[in-house]
């Protein structure tokens, strides 16, 4: 029996797709079975790996970075439970205050690099924020080495490097360190400044604007701009943003009455016949892709190459379909229309800052030019601005 499951596992470590098996307690990897010391990393418990070989006492595996070595022989499964084992080293696998999380850690750098192979050499696939939390599984205990940080069979795969990862930061941890900085090394001073905003914009709004502020000094004290930070229009969006109340929000945005011109016509969300769809020559399809799978099931589209309508039954009324839009693409007599404003490819996104910023919500850390506006409890409406115009607008419901 045991002869036959470790053939399965060789037989999966033959494939190029990653489909890996798991040990069953944490361990360190080997560069040598008979050399205790010869350690290269640390495997969680129920760590992913592929086994390359096995002799009398030991596994001959590959890791999720790609390093190979030998663990010491334990169970192996197929399937993960959720385990722990004794004496897991949480400085390396932390799982949250009650250790029921899975293993992780915390970016420590601003905008980190993440590459598709565990090397400088490899393609920038995008970046890290700072205090992304990061799930692994292997930890390297040798200079430079790198994490697999990407999905479970490695189809979209992820790596940076370890010594970048760490225990989640605070808003007060990276203001202290700016400060100590401050005035003495303009390097270090820029560095802590630029690990002080992106943690700004997930803090509150006096913090925010405080590591904005500080940011744009030391960058001015520098003499040097960075091209990539438009600092005074984060500095308008951070001042403009707002929590409101829920009964506030709501009447602000009925006053707004929001709808959409397309080619001059006027829709309403959930107003949308299938006699103005035909008569936008958009095509009926019962699908399209990446549709949503819950929180909003439309049961047909209506499409073009820059609208896409969403029919359901109108509840209560269940003998009659109506239409919402799914997405819109800001082409030419395509356009949202919020109170006075029409919203359109030529709009400023400083104007749509300056006007509905006290509307909006952002992760400008992870996802910047990238604006919601809550629809009822239900979702959000999204709009991508790029150079400075909108592009496009979309229905997102929640699961």
């Amino acid at each position: 029996m045991v002869t036959c499951v470790l053939a399965v596992f060789l037989g999966n470590a033959q494939t190029k797709e990653w489909r890996p098996v798991y040990t069953s307690k944490w361990d360190h990897l080997l560069s040598s079975p008979d050399n205790k010391n010869s350690i290269l990393g640390v495997l969680c418990t129920e760590a992913s790996i592929t086994v390359l070989d096995s002799t009398r006492t030991h596994y001959k595996i590959r890791v999720s970075n790609g390093d190979v070595g030998y663990i010491a022989k334990q169970p192996l499964d197929t399937r993960m439970f959720s385990k722990t084992s004794a004496g897991e080293p949480a400085q390396y696998f932390y799982r949250g205050p009650e250790g029921q999380q899975g293993p992780h850690l915390y970016v420590q750098v601003a905008e980190l690099r993440v590459r598709n192979q565990p090397s400088t050499e490899g393609k920038i696939v995008r970046k890290a924020r700072l205090n992304e939390h990061t799930l692994l599984d292997y930890y390297p205990l040798y200079n430079d080495g790198w994490v697999y940080i990407g999905d479970h069979f490695h189809e979209q795969p992820e790596y940076i490097q370890a010594k970048y990862l760490g225990m989640e930061l605070t808003y007060s941890e990276l203001l202290k360190a700016y400060l100590k900085v401050k005035d003495k090394d303009i390097t270090e001073e820029l560095n802590a400044a630029s690990r002080l905003r992106e943690i700004g914009w997930s803090s509150n709004k006096a913090d925010m604007l405080q590591a904005l502020r500080y940011y744009k000094e030391s960058w001015e004290r520098s003499g040097q701009a960075n091209p990539k930070v438009d600092i005074e229009f984060e500095l308008l969006l951070a001042s403009k943003l707002e929590n409101l109340d829920y009964e506030v929000y709501e009447k602000e945005m009925r006053k707004l009455s929001m709808y959409y011109l397309i080619h001059g016509r006027r829709l309403w969300d959930g107003k949308i016949s299938e006699r103005e769809a035909a008569d936008l020559n958009l095509k009926k399809v019962k699908d399209i892709p990446d549709s949503p799978e819950c929180g909003w099931e439309p049961l047909f589209f209506y499409r073009s190459a820059d609208l896409i309508l969403a029919f359901e039954e109108n509840y209560p009324a269940k003998n009659k379909m109506v239409g919402s839009v799914y997405s819109i693409n800001f082409a030419e007599q395509h356009a949202l229309v919020l109170g006075k404003e029409i919203i359109d490819g030529s709009y400023s996104e400083k104007d749509f800052v300056t006007k509905f910023g006290h509307l909006l919500t952002v992760d400008w850390a992870a996802n910047p030019h990238y604006y919601r506006i809550a629809n009822g409890d239900a979702g959000f409406f999204a709009i991508t601005f790029k150079n400075g115009l909108p592009v496009t607008f979309e229905s997102v419901y929640y699961c």
